[in-house]
């Protein structure tokens, strides 16, 4: 079997009883032989298969870079696998499904943003049903020469899935990575001002403590957690827990699919 190729103009057709059926067989084949890097395994073709796709076109990818930021953004800036590459490669952001998606009408929804927050931008893809594993995605970028020189941890993704609208308040959070990463941890970044932040998972012993990005500038986001992958393994909800001075703030949830 292999994968569909996904472009701006080829919409996969629903996949087949049998088709689904033999990519649960192989992926129990893979959890069976690999053991705890079942994840890993699972996220990369097997061998015959067409790496999943996706090329954007100026349409669909909107962008923007500003000389000058002075506002920060949103709690909730990237959720991605620790990368090993020194820059990031617009040619080369992996997409991670770590399950089946069943519905027909999923979108894919992704927002990009810099440490500085000079550079934004922002896509939705129609994905459809797909089986979990990777997607590569191919961006076009009217700034290369500006952004080139940034670290994958200074131009974070924040990928999720939802049903028919990336409005929907049932979106649901996947990794990504600048390069194929999917057997390293995952790295959650958050603006969280001047608080103390840390991450509740529900059913977990303890707290998993959060810290401070040391750099120049940490206008869109200021603060790292990271997540070991077998945290969240399964579908569920991380929450940002945060504290001002000894006032507890609001929970703010992170629902990973």
């Amino acid at each position: 079997m292999k994968h569909t190729l996904l472009t701006a103009t080829n919409l996969p057709d629903r996949p087949q009883p049998e088709e689904r059926a033999t990519t649960k067989r192989c992926a129990a084949l893979l959890a069976l032989t690999c053991g705890s890097i079942a994840i890993f395994c699972a996220s990369w073709p097997a061998i015959g298969e067409e790496q999943r796709k996706i090329v954007l076109n100026d349409a669909q990818f909107k962008e923007s870079y500003l000389e000058k930021v002075t506002v920060s953004g949103g709690i909730r800036a990237g959720f991605m696998h620790q990368s090993t590459l020194e820059h990031i490669d617009l040619n080369a952001l992996y997409i991670y499904l770590q399950h089946d998606v069943r519905e027909q009408d999923a979108m894919l929804c992704v927002n990009m943003v810099s440490r500085d927050g000079r550079y934004a931008a922002s896509w939705q893809y129609a994905l459809g049903e797909q089986p979990a594993g990777s997607i590569l995605v191919n961006m076009p970028s009217k700034y290369q020469t500006q952004i080139a020189g940034y670290a994958p941890d200074a131009l974070v993704v924040l990928a999720a899935v939802t049903q028919k609208d990336c409005l929907s308040s049932e979106i649901k959070y996947v990794p990504s990575s600048w390069g194929a990463s999917a057997a390293n941890d995952y790295v959650l970044y958050v603006n969280s001002g001047n608080t103390d932040t840390e991450l509740g998972v529900p059913g977990a012993t303890g707290r998993i403590p959060c810290s401070k990005i040391t750099a120049d500038s940490t206008i869109a986001y200021d603060t790292q957690c990271l997540l070991k992958k077998d945290v969240v393994n399964e579908p569920k909800s991380v929450f940002i827990l945060r504290n001002n001075f000894g006032n507890r703030l609001p929970n703010v949830e992170f629902p990973v699919r």
